[in-house]
């Protein structure tokens, strides 16, 4: 176990017994941002193998817990806080979910609303209405067939994925290892492994629709922007970031007349350079925040804000939170809880 996981580990067992409010008044951090993709009690093929979704229960819970710790706060009072023109008044979060999944609709927004607890819902514009497939999806529906494939298609499987510098011990970690730039790999196993990811999308809906997005913001939920087909930006040039990113969050101002531009990173934002945050966020851009997925973090770019993971397992908002509280002053003598952009 490397550093980091020890002292996480250590981290998520020493924080359970300590009281929430010390740790917000030690930390000065009023204000969370936790984040999720779907919520299902029967995760299906597409989801079962690349994320650890939360089932009903459970996100009733962290809601429960969520809500009697923090208040909830919407995305403009979000920006105003972030931008210093207002300081919370109490300990405050503000939900979001990424991937514009059909979930959004069907379970999630139902929760919420019943609650009374704003959130923002990141979107892949170039998903919606199953116009395509995330290949990290595609590559949990191709595991889902490795059991009913039989040997050679699997051997020709593995060799496919080997030519193109993809290794691993098993078939399974093979598909793991498919990256953004070779995504097209996934596309050229399906027919050995009997996937059709054209009917896969036909028979089981697996993105919003547009009348879907149109009805959350009746709702009042906010959007954003989750780039076009969801790249991890360290692999693609600058100039393909910046696409990404303006044309993902400008397609919903064009399409619904969303007025406050919102991002969040697929994947992470880890060596993206300060270079895009002055192109994207005002007073030369037109993003007013983005957002990526380190926890408890400062950034020199105020306008860019960090969120927490919660789909870890079994472990609940109670030690998510109450861990990262404590990974954040852990860090704090050795200046770690700031990121630096070159």
């Amino acid at each position: 176990m490397d550093t980091r996981n020890l002292l996480r580990t250590f981290t998520r067992v020493a924080a359970s017994p300590l009281p929430l409010p010390g740790l917000l008044a030690l930390s000065g951090q009023k204000v969370i941002l936790p984040f999720y993709h779907a919520v299902s009690d029967d995760p299906p093929p597409h989801l079962r193998h690349v994320l650890k979704t939360r089932d009903t229960r459970t996100f009733r819970h962290d809601l429960d817990w969520l809500c009697r710790h923090f208040e909830p706060i919407d995305a403009p009072t979000l920006e105003e806080i972030a931008t210093g023109r207002r300081a919370p008044t109490r300990p405050s979060f503000h939900l979001s979910f990424d991937d514009g999944l059909k979930e959004a609709a069907t379970i999630i927004a139902p929760l919420l609303k019943d609650r009374g607890i704003p959130a923002t819902f990141f979107l892949n514009t170039g998903f919606i209405g199953q116009r395509d497939l995330f290949f990290r999806f595609r590559v949990s529906v191709l595991i889902s067939r490795l059991d009913a494939t039989g040997e050679t298609a699997r051997k020709k499987a593995a060799t496919l994925l080997a030519g193109k510098g993809i290794l691993a011990p098993t078939l399974r970690e093979q598909l793991l290892a498919v990256d953004y730039p070779r995504r097209e790999m996934t596309g050229e196993v399906a027919p050995l492994l009997g996937v059709d990811f054209d009917a896969y999308l036909r028979n089981q809906p697996i993105y919003l629709e547009e009348e879907d997005i149109a009805h959350l913001l009746r709702q009042g939920f906010t959007l954003g922007g989750h780039g076009l087909d969801h790249p991890l930006f360290r692999e693609v040039p600058p100039e393909e970031q910046l696409r990404q990113a303006m044309e993902s969050t400008l397609w919903l101002r064009e399409r619904f007349g969303v007025k406050q531009l919102l991002f969040s990173f697929p994947f992470s934002d880890e060596e993206v350079g300060a270079a895009f945050f002055r192109r994207v966020h005002p007073p030369e851009g037109e993003i007013s925040l983005t957002f990526g997925i380190s926890g408890l973090k400062k950034e020199a770019f105020p306008r860019h804000l960090h969120r927490i993971p919660m789909e870890k397992g079994a472990l609940s908002a109670r030690s998510l939170i109450k861990e990262e509280y404590l990974y954040f002053l852990l860090k704090a003598p050795a200046g770690r809880n700031t990121i630096h952009r070159l």
